[in-house]
């Protein structure tokens, strides 16, 4: 039987505001061209593929592992992260999820530690650590753990999509579902990370996006 925590922590209702977060794609869809399907599916792909599958996920899976402390790895991540719009998201998503599990009752001393480092500004907060943390705690096989994560941020993707394009929900219903074998294989490639050497980024088109953000005459979204 499915843990129902599981399905609570990857579903897109959970309340850690990323609907409110486009990483860039509102900036894709304003002046790039993005304008139907295909495209935004595109933009997805690589966003996951050389971007969240290859830096935030494996990061996420050495915490779950216990290969690397979260510590170190908030550190690792918060270099990684050239956009302020995004370092911004990161750190609300970050605090939102943690606020929410306590508020759930997934409660341990990993999560109830990066919670006060983030609010101290001891730690820059980062949402795939605060993710981890929560399904950690819960005991989720990290293969498991590793495609819900990647599978709620290609859904909030789309879910922007969804708004800015805009797209119909059967559009958004067939992407996300023409997504399930790359999400399959990303997932693989990021459970294959065994140190922080292994993080790696290079989505340089949506980091482009994320930082021109700032400088759009009308935004839906904060990033």
């Amino acid at each position: 039987m499915i843990d129902p925590r599981f399905l609570q922590l990857c579903d897109s209702a959970f309340p850690s505001g990323a609907f409110s977060q486009s990483f860039g794609l509102e900036t894709a869809i304003a002046e790039r061209g993005i304008a139907n399907a295909a495209a935004v599916r595109a933009w997805i792909v690589e966003y996951l593929e050389r971007g969240l599958a290859t830096c935030d996920a494996r990061a996420f899976v050495l915490g779950m592992r216990g290969v690397a402390n979260v510590s170190v790895l908030d550190e690792a991540l918060a270099a990684s992260v050239f956009p302020a719009d995004v370092r911004a998201a990161n750190r609300r998503l970050a605090r939102a999820t943690l606020e929410a599990y306590l508020a759930m009752g997934i409660v341990d001393d990993a999560i109830r530690a990066y919670r006060d480092a983030v609010l101290a500004g001891a730690a820059s907060g980062q949402h795939a650590l605060a993710c981890m943390l929560g399904y950690r705690a819960i005991g989720a096989p990290v293969e498991d753990a590793v495609c819900a994560y990647l599978s709620s941020a290609a859904a909030a993707l789309a879910a922007v999509a969804a708004r800015a394009v805009p797209l119909g929900q059967r559009d958004v219903g067939a992407l996300l579902w023409s997504l399930r074998a790359p999400i399959a294989e990303f997932t693989r490639s990021a459970c294959a990370a065994t140190w922080l050497d292994d993080l790696t980024s290079s989505a340089l088109t949506c980091e482009i996006d994320a930082m021109r953000h700032a400088s759009l005459d009308a935004r839906l979204f904060a990033s």
